[in-house]
């Protein structure tokens, strides 16, 4: 991910007025009015030539922001010497691993080495010459046949009395023990063992290796949005959202955080302040129809039918095939048709205290609503 002045294209020395021209000339590069035409990835472009810019202008934001790369850089290379040490030992002790393995399975092979040339094997000595038969004398018996002596013919093997037990000329290979893996030393290390034990369905071991990342690297968003959808799972709500509120500090831009926040909120009952995250991942990512289908569901519980509505049709709108937002209408529309024949429709329930924003919703307001209030 690029820095914020490798987005604007600066030096990390630049001084306030080179921040100024390098955001002017990159603005002007790919603002869609000056373009002429609409860019998705221009238009990504330009919000973060503006974050960048409202972050190197102001002093105290540049001292926080420049402490967390120095930060970051300093992490990368205690990881990355970390893991050149880690496969070093790894190598060493793989090397250990197969010469004792040698050792085991082929004991005879060095004995056979060192066993002296005459007596290795009777196929390794030179063929003796062939010694011509003498004549057979008359009336006489023939001549022996010379023994070659020089033949090594290899002894007999001795006879195996019962119950002694058989001599093996090598020993049956014996198989380890297995070694468990170690312990991770790094904040990714525990995040990879906290997401596997998550999938496997340990979530007290993901959330305690969490906890570690988050000790060892007390800065990174994915992990505190991690711990707490575990947490979530476990129903653990107050302390979800309290880690889905510090994610969304350190990474306030991120609409899946505003998302999954939101789940949380409404999950514990906060149905306002979930509107309000859910209002804000609206205004960042407004072609996710997930976002409309989800706040239609809050607005449908607090009885706002017809807020509901304008949410789960601009939800099928954009995806019509997401059978959630289908079935969400389906059964506001019944609520509503409920209330029109029960004459509860000219006196709407009361409304809870607190912000109700709308995001896309169509400007006409209801009976007795107040005007919407800025987000948190």
């Amino acid at each position: 991910m690029k820095t914020h002045y490798e987005v604007l294209g600066i030096s990390p020395r630049a001084d306030l007025d080179t921040i100024k021209r390098a955001f002017r000339q990159a603005a002007k590069a790919h603002h869609p009015d000056l373009r002429g035409t609409g860019d998705a990835a221009a238009d990504h472009q330009l919000k973060m030539i503006i974050i960048a810019y409202k972050v190197l202008r102001d002093p105290d934001l540049r001292a926080e922001y420049d402490e967390e790369l120095a930060l970051e850089r300093s992490r990368v290379r205690r990881e990355r010497w970390k893991a050149i040490l880690q496969f070093t030992g790894a190598t060493a002790v793989l090397s250990v691993v197969l010469i004792g393995l040698e050792i085991l399975l082929f004991p005879s092979l060095g004995d056979w080495v060192n066993r002296p040339a005459a007596t290795r094997s009777v196929t390794l000595q030179p063929a003796p010459p062939l010694r011509s038969r003498p004549p057979r004398e008359s009336g006489g018996e023939p001549a022996p046949a010379v023994r070659n002596a020089a033949v090594d013919v290899p002894p007999a093997a001795p006879p195996v009395v019962a119950g002694s037990p058989v001599p093996l000329s090598s020993p049956e290979p014996v198989a380890e023990a297995p070694v468990p893996p170690p312990s991770p030393a790094t904040a990714a290390g525990f995040v990879r063992r906290g997401l596997e034990r998550s999938r496997q369905g340990d979530l007290d071991g993901a959330i305690a290796d969490f906890d570690e990342a988050i000790r060892l690297a007390p800065r990174i968003a994915d992990i505190y949005r991690y711990r707490a959808k575990d947490l979530g799972r476990r129903g653990r709500w107050d302390r979800a959202v309290a880690d889905y509120e510090r994610a969304i500090r350190l990474d306030p831009n991120n609409p899946a955080l505003l998302h999954d926040s939101a789940l949380a909120l409404q999950q514990k009952g906060d149905l306002d302040e979930a509107l309000v995250d859910l209002d804000r991942a609206v205004r960042m990512s407004f072609s996710d129809a997930d976002l409309y289908s989800d706040r239609g569901a809050i607005w449908l519980a607090k009885g706002r039918y017809d807020r509901a509505l304008a949410d789960f049709n601009q939800a099928l709108k954009l995806n019509p095939e997401l059978a959630t937002a289908a079935a969400r209408r389906d059964d506001a529309l019944a609520r509503k048709r409920e209330q029109l024949l029960a004459g509860n429709s000219a006196a709407p329930p009361p409304r809870q205290p607190g912000p109700e924003t709308t995001g896309a919703l169509p400007t006409e307001t209801e009976p007795g609503s107040a005007p919407a209030t800025a987000p948190r």
